[in-house]
């Protein structure tokens, strides 16, 4: 397996910072963090290109905030000029870790995503007669950093890159393990783990991350009928018992990269009854399901009227659902959901 080296210099290159700022700046630069980075880009460029060179970058603090969607989960946001830094880094590694990842994993690629991935399950569910749908519980906060920098570190060879990888991994931390090397009292190893979401770095990492999972289910457990997107992933076949020997091994191999299954999310049942994945239900005589948004778009009307809630981001969230929906059968149910406002 190559290594790659020499590849710290392209990354603080003002010409991938450059590039990675314009990246960042996509629909944002109407928002005030972005309208400021813009209005002096390449002052703010050159800034980071100098600090990167020179050894001096350091990752700032976060702003955590809650979203509801439709469980709650705390988002990390970086200043705008870290951002700028997590996408230089990822327009470097995302070509070298490309070759890697296996057709069937859809999170965080180009030309990819979940439509591409529901349509892909969508198959699957036609050819075989059962599905395990699985999930890895608490995802991001779980990641291992020792694991993860492990696996970079099989790709990237270049001391200063993986330094600043670290910093950035380190820069949010979600939790510490504490486990025993040895027989003595004190033989203890503190073990890091978590990753924000909210950065295209985390998002990158995290889909990497679950990679030695994809070729084990592919080349040992030589299993056609598989798809993830990101930690939401489906295994297929004909055979029930076969499968649930399938999903003890999975379990084994998750832990091995010290995470679980989410029980909750761990269910195998007949296609020809649906399979939930990605935010659609697929069924085995091709039909294509949305799941309901009803119930959050009626809590979330009601907070606009009530409370005066933002209703912008209302009809942003609503803009958003009804082109997710339009990739499955829900004429009716955008009606029945929408057609009295």
């Amino acid at each position: 397996m190559r290594r790659h080296r020499h590849l710290y210099d392209r990354v603080a290159s003002f010409e991938n910072l450059l590039a990675a700022a314009r990246t960042a700046l996509r629909g944002k630069r109407g928002r005030p963090p972005g309208a400021a980075f813009f209005a002096a880009l390449e002052h703010e460029v050159a800034a980071l290109h100098h600090e990167l060179r020179e050894g001096r970058y350091r990752h700032g603090p976060y702003h955590y905030f809650q979203i509801h969607d439709p469980k709650t989960r705390t988002v990390a946001a970086a200043d705008f000029r870290d951002r700028v830094v997590h996408h230089a880094i990822v327009r470097v590694l995302e070509p070298l870790f490309e070759g890697r990842l296996i057709e069937d994993t859809y999170a965080c690629r180009k030309g990819r995503g979940n439509h591409a991935a529901m349509r892909r399950a969508a198959g699957f569910a036609r050819r075989f007669a059962f599905a395990l749908e699985c999930d890895v519980s608490r995802y991001f906060p779980s990641i291992d950093h020792g694991v993860l920098l492990d696996q970079v570190e099989r790709v990237v060879a270049d001391p200063r890159l993986l330094a600043l990888v670290r910093h950035i991994v380190e820069s949010h931390l979600d939790g510490e393990t504490t486990e025993w090397v040895g027989e003595g009292l004190f033989d203890v190893r503190v073990r890091r783990r978590g990753l924000p979401i909210g950065n295209l770095t985390s998002q990158f990492l995290a889909n990497v991350y679950l990679s030695p999972l994809d070729h084990f289910v592919k080349h040992e457990l030589r299993l056609p009928g598989y798809v993830r997107y990101l930690d939401d992933f489906v295994l297929f076949d004909h055979d029930r018992a076969r499968l649930r020997a399938h999903g003890r091994a999975v379990k084994a191999k998750l832990g091995e990269l010290r995470l679980t299954m989410h029980p909750d999310k761990y269910r195998l049942r007949p296609t020809r009854v649906g399979v939930d994945f990605v935010g659609f239900v697929v069924f085995a005589d091709g039909r294509i399901r949305v799941r309901r948004f009803e119930r959050r778009y009626r809590r979330r009307r009601w907070e606009v009227e009530r409370f005066g809630a933002d209703a912008e981001a209302l009809t942003t969230s609503v803009r958003a659902w009804l082109a997710h929906a339009q990739h499955a059968r829900s004429r009716d149910l955008r009606r029945a959901v929408l057609g009295r406002r």
